[in-house]
C-alpha cells in the first residue's frame, strides 16, 4: 500500500527568504500551515552555522520541528570539487566533504541527502560506509536533461546492483516529467526581448512534433534574434519521460523533488506530468514525501510580485486532490 506524504524544499521561499520578507521559521511555519508534515533544506543556504552546527541551533530547529508538528526529510547538499582556482579537489577531500554533510543531515535528522548528478560513482561508493554511520541514505538527482534511460546513468545503476539501494538510492526531479515549454518562461523571453510570434511559433512546433531543424530554418527566415534562437535551444531540450520507468526502480526511489514552475488558480499544472507521475507512484507502493521545489520565482521576479507561499499552498491543493486526501 502506497502511503505517499507531503513535504516543501524551504528551496521554494527562497525569493522571500533572500529578502527577508520570511526568516527560517517563517518557513517552516509556512509548510505547517498547508497541512504538509515533511522539511527539506539547503543547509549552506539558510542555516548561517553551516557546516558547524551548534547545540543553541539544534536546539531551535527541532524545538521549531515539535511547534509546527512537521519532521526533517532531505538535506540538499554540494559536492565542491572546486574550492580552489588551481586544482581540483582529491578523491579523499570529497569523501571527507560528503563525511561532513551526512553529519549534518543526521544531526538535523533527516534520512537522506541529495547529491548532485555529477557526484562520481567512485565517491560515492567510498561513501556508502559513511552513510550507513551516519543513518542516513544517498539520494542521486535524477534531473534534466539527463534521465534514467541515458547512458550516463549507468553507472549509478550498476552501483545500487552491487550493493543494493539500502544507503544509495535516487531522488527523481519532476523536471524529466515536462508536458510542454513551460508557459511562464515563454514570457520571460519575451519581455527580455525575443519575439513574440516566434516564441509562438517554436513551442507550437514543437508540441507538433516538427524537426528542430525546420523550426530553426524557418525562425531564420522570420528573423530570429539570439533570444529567440535561445528559445528554440530550451524548448527542444524538454525532457518527458514517460512515468512508467519509475516501476523499474520502485525499489531504489528515495524521494521525489516536486518541482513546478507556475500552478495555475484553479491549482493545476500545465507543464508537468503530475497526474500520471503520482498514478504510478501510488501503483508501486511508494511510501515517501512529495517535497515541492518552486522554481518560478526567478522566472517572474522581474515583472512581478512573488507569492511563493501561495504557490506552494495551490500545488499542494493539487497533490490533496491526486493522493485522494480529505
Amino acid at each position: 500500500m502506497s502511503i505517499i506524504k507531503r513535504g516543501v524544499s524551504l528551496y521554494s521561499y527562497q525569493e522571500e527568504y533572500f529578502l527577508r520578507k520570511m526568516n527560517l521559521e517563517d518557513c517552516i511555519k509556512a509548510v505547517a500551515d498547508m497541512g504538509a508534515t515533511g522539511v527539506e533544506i539547503i543547509p549552506e543556504q539558510m542555516i548561517n552555522e553551516y557546516p558547524d552546527l551548534t547545540d543553541t541551533f539544534l536546539e531551535k530547529w527541532f524545538g521549531w520541528m515539535k511547534k509546527y508538528n512537521v519532521v526533517p526529510t532531505c538535506a540538499d547538499v554540494f559536492l565542491e570539487s572546486l574550492l580552489f582556482k588551481n586544482r581540483i579537489l582529491s578523491d579523499g577531500e570529497l569523501v571527507d566533504l560528503m563525511e561532513r554533510d551526512l553529519k549534518v543531515a543526521s544531526q538535523l535528522g533527516c534520512f537522506v541527502i541529495r547529491t548532485l548528478c555529477t557526484t562520481p560513482t567512485r565517491i560515492i561508493e567510498r561513501s556508502l560506509p559513511l552513510a550507513e554511520k551516519y543513518n542516513v541514505k544517498i539520494g542521486l538527482e535524477i534531473h534534466a536533461p539527463l534521465n534514467l534511460s541515458s547512458t550516463w546513468f549507468e553507472p549509478y545503476q550498476a552501483l545500487i546492483d552491487k550493493y543494493g539501494s539500502r544507503w544509495f538510492g535516487i531522488i527523481p526531479d519532476m523536471g524529466i516529467f515536462e508536458k510542454r515549454p513551460s508557459r511562464i518562461h515563454g514570457e520571460r523571453v519575451i519581455r527580455d526581448g525575443a519575439n513574440a510570434k516566434i516564441v509562438s511559433y517554436v513551442t507550437e512546433g514543437y508540441m507538433a512534433g516538427e524537426r528542430k531543424e525546420v523550426v530553426e530554418r524557418e525562425i531564420r527566415k522570420m528573423g530570429a534574434n539570439s533570444l529567440d534562437l535561445g528559445w528554440m535551444n530550451k524548448v527542444f531540450r524538454t525532457l518527458y519521460t514517460d512515468p512508467q520507468v519509475l516501476k523499474k526502480h520502485k525499489d531504489s526511489i528515495f524521494h521525489i523533488h516536486a518541482k513546478f514552475y507556475d500552478m495555475l488558480e484553479d491549482c493545476t499544472d500545465d507543464c508537468l506530468d503530475y497526474e500520471n507521475v503520482v498514478a504510478v507512484l501510488k501503483d508501486i507502493g511508494y511510501n515517501g514525501y512529495l517535497s515541492s521545489e518552486y522554481e518560478g520565482n526567478r522566472t517572474i521576479q522581474d515583472a512581478f510580485p512573488v507569492d511563493s507561499v501561495e504557490q506552494v499552498s495551490r500545488q499542494h491543493k493539487m497533490f490533496k486532490r491526486l493522493l485522494g486526501e480529505q
